[in-house]
């Protein structure tokens, strides 16, 4: 989908004075009423269009899904099922001897069990369960006996399993839900990350097509006054006031121009053709009308002490908040691991009622009553028999990436630092070089006009004249590059200072 209409104007000229017959390829200036792409809503568009941005959003909602699904760790979990057996066997002799129905040889039963119940874990370790178990029997035995068909077995049994060593207390059972919980912040200062580097390369991209646009009818004015240098060495020539070699090197001169405009044109190619990957725009989008928005190349507030500016940047550097994020996943990591190498020792339990009748509801109901109580208390243990087990193992492996984690974070800090101050001084300079550029500009005009003002006295030549207007034209591209550099210069220091988006006008979490 392309800009709105206004947006995909032509770029602005320079200057009035540069408003010359365009070459083929040359771009028009901005016409009266045409919207400007400025800056700020160049980098909101490429946010909310960018492809790699919108891979990063999705892998931050993929890390925030991990942390729903962790989020159940407590989640009580209800359980049933239902059977039916079917059986058909000879009785043993010990069986018939054992009942008052000896001559009863054959079994025939029908069993249908129901149970449902419901587990959960705790905070401490512990595996709880509390279930309802309901069998009905009906066989040939029971018939002979006192005539009725069923018999209705009826039970509920609460059971627990806590561990003492391994696997008890938060650290064993809420590992997984701390480490999805930061990798969730990781996802989303991923996603900032992502933000800013393609910020960063949009605006590079941006500030590279309006040096682009700028520079090329600043080109064009170079290329009449060479062709106009040319006229007036051959009119010299013509009266014998110069060597005929004098039209050569200026022909020299022209096809230097020429091939300069020709580069100019591939340079705006090239850079419309980056802004429309950016933008994730055909190739048959048109030109935009830029807008050179000094507001957004704010000075450095020399109010901040370092330490402080430091302390800001860190705490908005997604990649040092990104290792810090890892740190204490590895510490939850070590932790855990530190837990496994514990012996096994739980304490196993159970209570239930029971209830047998001849019917479902009276069954039932003895059960209710607790008149027949079934526990039991045990503890088991498993101990691991060497002195180097799979645990030990681990935890020393956990260990070692922790280290690693924290000497990542420590490069990253430091990695800040540098860019920080080496970023600020290359801004600071910059700025300088600017100021000169502005100076040397200020000073060519001053001698053109000059030069001006003498030849409409005939004071001076025309070839002094020609050579003044290409001085102040090739100033003014200087001044355009210093610019440009200005400009990425501020990017890259708003970067390091984590006000890049802020600046921009994007909200981004957290």
């Amino acid at each position: 989908m392309a800009l709105p209409a206004a947006s995909r104007a032509a770029p602005t000229q320079a200057n009035d004075m540069f408003a010359t017959a365009p070459m083929p390829g040359a771009v028009r200036p901005m016409q009266a009423g045409e919207s400007v792409l400025d800056p700020r809503r160049f980098l909101q568009l490429v946010v909310a269009r960018n492809a790699e941005i919108a891979y990063a959003q999705l892998q931050a909602d993929i890390a925030a899904r991990g942390l729903d699904a962790e989020s159940t760790v407590y989640q009580i979990t209800s359980y049933g099922g239902i059977r039916h057996e079917q059986r058909e066997r000879q009785r043993t002799v010990e069986e018939q001897l054992s009942t008052l129905l000896a001559r009863v040889n054959v079994l025939d039963e029908n069993v249908n069990t129901l149970e449902s119940g419901v587990k959960w874990r705790t905070p401490s370790g512990a595996d709880m369960s509390l279930s309802v178990r309901h069998v009905d029997r009906r066989n040939n035995l029971i018939a002979t006996t006192n005539g009725r068909t069923l018999e209705s077995n009826a039970s509920m049994v609460l059971t627990l399993r806590q561990p003492l060593l391994k696997g008890a207390g938060r650290d064993a059972v809420e590992t997984d839900l701390r480490i999805a919980e930061l990798e969730f912040d990781i996802g989303r200062w991923q996603y900032r990350q992502q933000l800013m580097k393609m910020g960063g390369d949009a605006l590079g991209a941006y500030w590279q097509l309006q040096r682009a646009y700028l520079a090329h009818p600043i080109r064009l004015k170079l290329l009449d006054n060479a062709r106009d240098a040319l006229r007036d060495v051959r009119e010299r020539e013509a009266s014998g006031r110069v060597p005929p070699t004098a039209e050569s090197e200026t022909m020299v001169v022209v096809s230097a121009r020429e091939s300069d405009v020709f580069k100019s044109l591939q340079t705006i190619a090239e850079a419309e053709a980056r802004v429309r990957v950016l933008l994730d725009l055909p190739p048959t989008d048109g030109k935009w009308a830029l807008f050179d928005d000094w507001s957004v190349v704010r000075g450095i507030d020399t109010r901040t002490s370092p330490d402080a500016r430091l302390a800001s940047a860190l705490d908005a550097w997604p990649a040092y908040r990104v290792a810090r994020l890892r740190v204490e996943q590895g510490e939850y990591r070590m932790r855990f691991a530190k837990n496994q190498t514990l012996p096994q020792l739980d304490v196993q339990a159970s209570y239930g009622t029971n209830g047998l009748a001849y019917g479902q509801r009276d069954a039932i109901s003895i059960a209710s009553r607790d008149r027949y109580p079934d526990w039991y208390v045990g503890i088991g243990f498993e101990v691991p028999i060497g002195s180097v087990t799979r645990a030990s193992a681990q935890y020393e492996g956990q260990a070692l990436k922790l280290r690693q984690a924290e000497l990542e974070s420590q490069n990253v800090r430091n990695s800040l630092m540098n860019d920080l101050f080496s970023r600020a001084e290359a801004y600071r300079l910059t700025l300088q070089d600017v100021d000169q550029l502005n100076a040397d500009l200020g000073s060519r005009t001053e001698l053109l006009t000059a030069d001006r003002n003498a030849f409409r006295d005939n004071l001076a030549p025309r070839a002094r004249l020609l050579r003044r207007e290409a001085d102040v034209l090739e100033s003014r591209l200087r001044l355009l590059e210093g610019e440009a550099r200005l400009h990425t210069a501020r990017t890259l220091l708003s970067i390091s200072e984590g006000s890049l988006l802020t600046d921009y006008g994007i909200e981004v979490f957290p």
